[in-house]
């Protein structure tokens, strides 16, 4: 037998502890590099943010200085509702970095003196500029803002020509209200009008100017929001090829012009098609119309409402189809005809014919189908007196022989289908028992072909 001597198992145990503290060593200095490098980013992002911003207040400041060297007249913006020779967007260079600038020009009408044209002078009381300055960052869109107001010399000037245009945008959701800091852009080449600005807190934006003068269904307007329908205005029939809900607006001189705009915030629809055991079926094709109405097409007998969503679709490889953003409302799906010819329609949850909220976020619709190759029975329970269909009837199905006795519930649609679990369904002669409340008992046979899905209606009359 060997034995080690003291001076070899202290130096085996050095090296040991010698190799474990490089490691400590190694790892507090990784730990202090990745520290150091996570502050030396961080720093040197907000030492870019400030330059960037100090950039874009300096680009403000000159224009706002040049403007207020110019005569209250001169105040105005190339295709502005207030017209004048002042570029609205321009792109301009500085640092090498690249800013957007934005002038709007808007008259106010402030209620001092009384609004609209119950002023006691005039509505166009004085301009206010804003400002805008804008980059990029990477990631997000910054900006920064300067606002000045400008009072003309003494009072304000009575300008006949000069129109009101107000657009309230608002949701028609339940519990909703208007829509704040939405973009409403606002188009009319005839009157040489190109220009937009946002909603208030309200969900109100006002034009005021020498751009808005009188055209009849002539300005077209657009209004955007992040998570939000899109609205574009239309001509109205002949012109445009349906009669539009959204119409462009007019502008009569002379009097108080309002527009409304429905928008609502987007969601999303989840289609599932499964079979009866809540299996998933890939590659169904189906139908799927609704959401906004766009307008009704009145070339046709009945007229036909057009809707944004109108589409033909299938399912994916995991029985699932995802609508994403797109508008509450109501919508109704079918299946396509090469999926009825493979497939019978058990139930859709929670129905053909359904709602889409905005609140909901996601709505799920499943849609239970039966291979029209399988023995089994889809049976629907009629009132005899008026054709509706008979909730909670209860639908027995028997076969002593083969040993199968069960009984269920019929839905909202009065449809029940058998079988509802993995046990076999074999072909054969069954008795059938209907029980409901109020109704007279129906008692009959029903014969399950193999290789058939059976469709049977029954109508009970009532006691």
């Amino acid at each position: 037998m060997i034995k080690k001597t003291k001076n070899q198992i202290t130096g085996v145990d050095r090296r040991g502890f010698m190799l474990i503290e490089a490691l400590t060593v190694l790892f507090i200095f990784s730990l202090i590099t990745v520290t150091f490098y996570s502050v030396f980013t961080v720093g040197i992002r907000y030492i870019q943010d400030a330059k960037n911003r100090l950039g874009a207040l300096a680009i403000a400041s000159e224009k706002i200085e040049i403007i207020r060297n110019l005569t209250y007249d001169s105040i105005a913006t190339d295709g502005g509702a207030i017209e004048g020779d002042i570029p609205q967007d321009e792109d301009i260079y500085e640092n090498t970095r690249q800013y957007h600038v934005h002038t709007e020009v808007a008259y106010v009408d402030d209620p001092f003196d009384g609004t609209g044209f119950s002023d006691v002078i005039w509505f166009e009381d004085y301009k206010k500029v804003t400002l805008t300055v804008s980059w990029s960052n990477g990631e997000n869109t910054e900006k920064v803002e300067l606002i000045s107001r400008f009072v003309p010399p003494g009072n304000e000037i009575k300008r006949i020509g000069d129109g009101i245009l107000s657009v309230n945008v608002f949701s028609d959701q339940p519990g909703g209200a208007g829509i704040p800091d939405s973009k409403v852009a606002i188009y009319n080449p005839a009157s040489g009008i190109d220009t937009y600005s946002y909603t208030d807190a309200s969900g109100s934006v006002t034009f005021m100017g020498s751009g808005l003068s009188n055209f009849i269904q002539q300005y077209q307007l657009t209004v955007t929001k992040a998570g939000h329908e899109t609205v574009v205005t239309m001509p109205p029939y002949p012109e445009s090829s349906y009669e539009p809900v959204d119409v462009h607006a007019s502008v009569v001189t002379g009097s108080m012009n309002v527009k409304n705009i429905v928008q609502n915030e987007l969601a999303n629809i989840r289609i599932l098609t499964v079979n009866p055991l809540d299996e998933p079926i890939a590659n169904v094709d189906f139908y799927l119309v609704g959401g906004r109405k766009l307008g009704t097409d009145m070339t046709v007998l009945p007229s036909v409402s057009i809707y944004n969503l109108n589409q033909n679709s299938e399912t994916e490889s995991d029985g699932e189809k995802e609508f994403n953003l797109v508008s509450p409302g109501g919508y109704n799906f079918s299946l396509i005809d090469s999926a009825l010819d493979d497939y019978e329609i058990i139930s859709i949850n929670p129905g053909a014919s359904f709602f889409l909220l905005s609140a909901v976020g996601t709505l799920e619709v499943k849609v239970r189908l039966a291979k029209k190759t399988t023995p089994a029975l889809l049976m629907t329970v009629l009132d005899d007196f008026d054709d509706l269909p008979i909730q909670g009837a209860r639908v027995r199905l028997i076969n002593t022989t083969l040993g199968y006795d069960k009984e269920i519930e019929t839905a909202s649609d009065g449809k029940v289908f058998f079988p509802d679990s993995a046990v076999p369904f074999l072909p054969g002669t069954y008795q059938l028992e209907i029980r409901a409340d109020g109704f007279s008992d129906s008692d009959s046979s029903v014969i399950i072909n193999p290789d058939e899905l059976k469709l049977e209606t029954k109508k009970i009359t009532a006691s």
